[in-house]
């Protein structure tokens, strides 16, 4: 059997059943007027409604788009304007820094050792800047001081704006106080790929930066089955934090017995179901591939694709080892059993790698 340890988490069995009943009834428009749309409307409006509650949103500043990195460039876009800098920081995904550095002056934060945004470039905000501010890091489950950094940033530029990045979230983390925009990946939360969650508060300026027609804010591809599965989902991964900081507590204790390894983040102060490890004198890719032998399967590298196992800049940017890396992320199916087996296999594969 193998264990997957994947980023993509499966679908849980319930979303699963819900997504192959969804495909009778959900396949309608819901702004038609057939009898069909109207049944649709009705699972899109009880969708919406359990996303938001879990979100922490009103129904109403959410929209849904078929393909979350392309939600990145609606958040940004939608409350750039030509007299706007952008600050992000040095582990940003790659998509954001690309666009925080298209079009308008970038300013990069960087971070310490352990994944932390330093916030002293923050007091040269002013006017009409934005701050893309990335909720958790999808590599090594590091969570930002969102409140903190913030109120930084605001106080410097009161009529600035925050865009935030919880893509990678799957564990509840709450929205500051004050955003404007907010991604996120139902994947992050063990649901489908091909849904994403784009959050635009009351009374924030975001404009749709594509060109329009009519007064929608996105646009409107998703399918609705997916989004039907997503909500059941969430669903699902509610109540899992103390489970998966057990789990990852254990599995970073037998991690650490291994000479020359570095594990990124404190536990206490990062998702409790993600873990990126690097060992020295061990080459990612091999490692990965050694672990698939014996029946796990893990990520590697910084973007986790046949085509780009490169080293990954987050890790660079913390001063961590970037070779030798893999990525474990906990499901809610996940034993301890598991854990111990993986354990094994991981101080197996590297004593092998090493030799």
């Amino acid at each position: 059997m193998v264990r997957n340890f994947l980023s993509e988490s499966p679908l849980a069995a319930s979303a699963r059943d819900v997504l192959l009943d969804a495909f009778d009834q959900g396949w309608h428009d819901p702004l038609k007027l057939s009898q069909g749309a109207s049944k649709a409307r009705t699972l899109y409006q009880e969708c919406l409604e359990s996303i938001s509650a879990r979100l922490g949103t009103r129904p109403d500043e959410l929209e849904f788009i078929g393909e979350p990195s392309f939600g990145h460039f609606l958040a940004i876009q939608g409350l750039r304007t030509p007299n706007s800098r952008i600050f992000y920081s040095s582990v940003d995904k790659k998509e954001v820094q690309a666009l925080t550095r298209a079009g308008a002056h970038a300013i990069q934060l960087p971070v310490t050792s352990e994944g932390f945004v330093i916030d002293k470039k923050l007091d040269q905000a002013s006017g009409e800047d934005l701050f893309a501010l990335q909720g958790a890091n999808g590599e090594t489950g590091v969570v930002q001081n969102l409140e903190s950094l913030s109120e930084r940033f605001l106080s410097h530029a009161p009529h600035g704006r925050i865009i935030l990045d919880f893509i990678a979230v799957g564990i509840h983390i709450p929205l500051p106080s004050r955003w404007d925009s907010a991604l996120f990946d139902s994947r992050s939360w063990g649901g489908p790929q091909g849904l994403g969650v784009m959050a635009i508060k009351d009374g924030s300026p975001w404009r749709y930066p594509l060109p329009h027609v009519n007064s929608f804010r996105a646009p409107h591809s998703f399918s609705l089955p997916l989004l039907l599965a997503s909500a059941v989902a969430l669903d699902a991964w509610e109540n899992q934090e103390e489970k998966f900081r057990s789990l990852s507590r254990r599995l970073r204790g037998g991690i650490s017995s291994i000479s020359h390894c570095d594990i990124a983040g404190d536990l206490d102060r990062s998702l409790p179901h993600i873990n990126s490890v690097s060992f020295l004198y061990v080459e990612g890719e091999e490692l990965l591939r050694t672990l698939e032998k014996r029946g796990f399967l893990v990520d590697s590298g910084s973007a986790c694709t046949a085509e780009d196992l490169q080293p990954s800049h987050v890790l660079a940017a913390m001063g961590l080892l970037t070779h030798g890396n893999i990525r474990i992320t906990l499901h809610p199916g996940t034993t301890e059993d598991d854990i111990d087996e993986l354990l094994a296999a991981i101080h197996l594969s590297v004593a092998e790698l090493r030799e």
